[in-house]
């Protein structure tokens, strides 16, 4: 028995009502489409703090100005490839009128800076310097700027929206929402599971994972976890545990108390939601469905859609067998790009 590790592995900790059931038709593939206008590509530097971050910046041919995308990628070293979903992402947008960026996150690529040293106001203040930057481009509609986040991202975003009225949308795919430190025994226990593992061995890691938290949480020292993590490390449930290094402990730190709930209730611009059914790093979309409603729903933002993708894995690819996630197929689950250029173009439409 074997786990694989995803694409978007988001770290160890964070990986950070409309049922949409995609039709088992042929996948989608990302690219431009030979019947739409063509793409250019910017290599971009904009400013975070004392950042100074480096992107790519997808851009339609045809006159502006454009409605735009910025891209937020989960946790861990990602540079605006995000393991090929930031041009595919790119490319479709920029295909379909909107203008869209990618980057390096801070000390990954060509951006200076520390990503291990950030917490989530520190992400969100990113996003909000990406959404500043594409503002500030005459090929860009101003009041038409909006943040899509992934994993991780996908509790950014709404944290972004919060605290700027310059976000006119939220695209939020596969976040986990509630408690940050809460998730890490969810995506265990949900990996576990998928691999058909005894039941014995999934209570043991669940229960692990639970401690580790707990030492993060208390303010425990690393050498305590990292004792511990030497009585488990040749189980063989502990391929989907993982070890955490003193880095990442201290990392987790910043970012395991924030929880993403009350975000959601200072956001109110229109929200597009997105899962898939088999998600084995945020877990089963019901209840974190229900946190983003609940949230919207103070804040008075009727402007909601959800969509669900049946035998889509966390990153909307399909699931292979054994829980195994679908980093190794190029191709999206059908529906998942038409679905957020559909809902963008009803919205905000697709260039001047």
């Amino acid at each position: 028995m074997r786990l694989f590790p995803t694409l978007f592995p988001g770290g160890i900790f964070l990986l950070c009502w409309l049922w949409g059931c995609a039709p088992r038709s042929a996948p989608e593939t990302p690219g431009p489409p030979p019947d739409r206008q063509d793409v250019t590509v910017e290599d971009v530097y904009f400013a975070h703090g004392n950042d100074r971050l480096a992107g790519s910046l997808f851009l339609p041919t045809a006159p502006g100005p454009h409605p735009a995308v910025a891209l937020v990628s989960g946790s861990e070293a990602h540079d605006r490839v995000y393991g090929g979903v930031g041009p595919a992402l790119g490319r479709w947008f920029a295909g379909r009128g909107f203008v869209c960026l990618t980057w390096d996150k801070p000390g990954v690529g060509k951006s200076t800076g520390d990503y291990t040293a950030q917490s989530f106001h520190d992400r969100a203040g990113e996003a909000l310097a990406a959404v500043r930057f594409l503002l500030g481009r005459a090929d860009v509609r101003g009041d038409r700027v909006g943040l899509w986040g992934h994993s991780q991202g996908g509790m950014v975003v709404p944290l972004a929206a919060s605290l700027s009225a310059e976000v006119a949308f939220v695209i939020e795919v596969a976040g986990w929402q509630g408690p940050a430190w809460e998730q890490d025994p969810v995506r265990v226990e949900a990996e576990l599971r998928a691999a058909h593992f005894p039941e014995a061995d999934v209570a043991e890691a669940v229960a692990f994972a639970r401690r580790r938290m707990d030492l993060i949480r208390g303010g425990r020292p690393f050498g305590e976890l990292d004792r511990a993590q030497e009585t488990v490390m040749n189980r063989s449930w502990f391929v989907a545990v993982h070890r955490c290094d003193r880095v990442r402990f201290e990392s987790a730190r910043r970012v395991v108390g924030h929880d993403s709930g009350p975000s959601w209730e200072g956001v109110r611009c229109p929200v597009l939601v997105i899962y898939g059914d088999k998600d084995t790093s945020s877990g089963p979309p019901d209840g974190l469905v229900t946190v983003i409603r609940r949230g919207l729903a103070k804040a008075g933002n009727r402007d909601v859609t959800v969509k669900i993708f049946r035998d889509a894995d966390h990153s909307l690819r399909r699931p292979r067998e054994g829980g195994r996630k679908g980093e190794d197929d190029p191709e999206f689950v059908p529906g998942y790009l038409d679905t957020m250029t559909a809902w963008l173009t009803e919205r905000f439409g697709h260039g001047r």
